[in-house]
């Protein structure tokens, strides 16, 4: 029997057709793309843009309502008015089910008003608490604090209240666990996916005159780009003709707060500074020809919960050096599809790039490998089918305790 087509819908901040998206809203366009291929009616929920732009992209639509006033106000009660408003669109649209990441607990109070019809589900990618700890962020006085605990307490909020958790991995599940105390966190880790258009045709960017060294992600301190900037001298001095590329927004999470463009290009001696490029965040058409003609791929990160970027490198052929996070440990297998080298150590993260930009075998080899596996563990028809195993459950759960009410009644 042929199952029924689901109306879903994904509640974001974020999205590639906006000026600014990141690994959630390339998550969100990825997943909502692969569902409606499968032939379900999907419809992102953008949250806190203005009305103007695309209300389609491709088969997907998009339905904008910005923050306002809600904005404004302190964020529990901001909480609720997201939570009406998402409400309303679900009986508007008809939804079966609603995925929202657990980031600012924008469905916090959503179980108490939404259509009794309506699933929803939460995604954890990584929640304030986590990414404060890994900036190494302390608050400024009282009010911070309890700002702090408000988030927290809204991001907890959401997740016991959902009809369905899944976790971009199972390395976050464990920290969101920890960060949020959690009595459990027995949920599903189902991986971010990449669609048909990242896997292009393999160019490992061997046979033209540019080899790059490209690090992709936003400047900032759990990204890990510092470590990454002190590497460079080591790597030159063995392969002086390499270009470093850091793609990428800045961030105020230097030490002291302050720019950390402007700590990266103090780092770097001025003898190196003519082989490094900042060229800032670029939109996805974009991102996607750099990292085609990007030699090696490299992520110094502190801290990553599933990175979208390293699945979409891999998909693109490329060989990739990353530090030894679970996150990138369940993408990646040492020395078969990238190479894997120790956190916080700038000089093992110089060795690994040398050993591949020595070896142009080794960097092809790997570089096809990752590609294989994207293929066969994240492609977006994989991951889809995944979820949907998870949407399914909750949608046939709510049935069937429908079903059991109702005989009740007629008993």
């Amino acid at each position: 029997m042929t199952e029924q087509a689901l109306r879903i819908g994904f509640v974001t901040t974020e999205y590639p057709t906006e000026p600014y998206t990141g690994g959630i809203g390339s998550y969100t366009r990825e997943m909502a793309h692969s569902l409606a291929g499968l032939g379900h009616s999907v419809v992102v929920l953008l949250f806190g843009w203005s009305k103007k732009g695309p209300t389609w992209d491709g088969p997907v639509r998009i339905c904008r309502f910005p923050g306002g006033v809600a904005a404004r106000l302190p964020d529990y009660v901001e909480s609720v008015i997201v939570a009406r408003k998402l409400a309303r669109l679900a009986r508007e649209l008809d939804l079966d089910v609603l995925e929202a990441p657990e980031w600012l607990g924008r469905t916090a109070f959503l179980n108490v008003m939404k259509p009794a019809k309506l699933r929803v589900v939460v995604r954890l990618h990584t929640c304030s608490a986590i990414v404060r700890r890994v900036n190494q962020e302390q608050p400024r006085g009282l009010r911070q604090t309890l700002k702090w605990r408000r988030r927290d307490w809204l991001e907890r909020r959401a997740i016991l209240t959902a009809d369905a958790v899944t976790a971009v991995s199972s390395g976050i599940r464990e920290e969101t666990r920890k960060a949020l105390k959690l009595a459990t966190a027995d949920f599903p880790a189902i991986p971010n996916s990449v669609s048909d258009s990242i896997f292009s045709p393999v160019d490992n960017g061997c046979e033209t005159k540019r080899r790059e060294v490209l690090f992709v992600g936003r400047l900032e301190w759990r990204k890990g780009p510092d470590l990454l900037a002190r590497a460079v001298p080591a790597v030159l001095k063995e392969q002086p003709d390499v270009c470093f590329r850091f793609v990428g927004g800045d961030t105020p999470t230097a030490p002291g707060g302050r720019s950390m463009r402007s700590f990266l290009e103090n780092l770097l001696p001025s003898s190196v500074q003519s082989n490094v490029e900042f060229s800032g965040h670029l939109a996805s058409p974009q991102l996607k020809q750099v990292l085609r003609s990007a030699t090696v791929c490299v992520f110094p990160s502190r801290y990553e919960g599933l990175p979208m970027v390293c699945l979409e490198a891999m998909a693109s052929g490329k060989a990739i050096v990353a530090t030894d996070l679970p996150g990138f440990c369940e993408l990646i297998a040492d020395g078969e599809s990238g190479l894997i080298v120790k956190q916080e150590d700038p000089g093992a993260l110089a060795a690994g790039l040398e050993k591949l930009l020595s070896d142009e075998a080794l960097l092809i080899r790997l570089g096809n490998t990752a590609r294989n596996v994207a293929r066969s563990r994240f492609h977006g028809t994989v991951v889809a089918e995944s979820m949907l195993r998870i949407y399914r459950a909750a949608t046939d759960f709510q049935k069937s305790q429908a079903e059991l009410v109702t005989t009740r009644a007629r008993s």
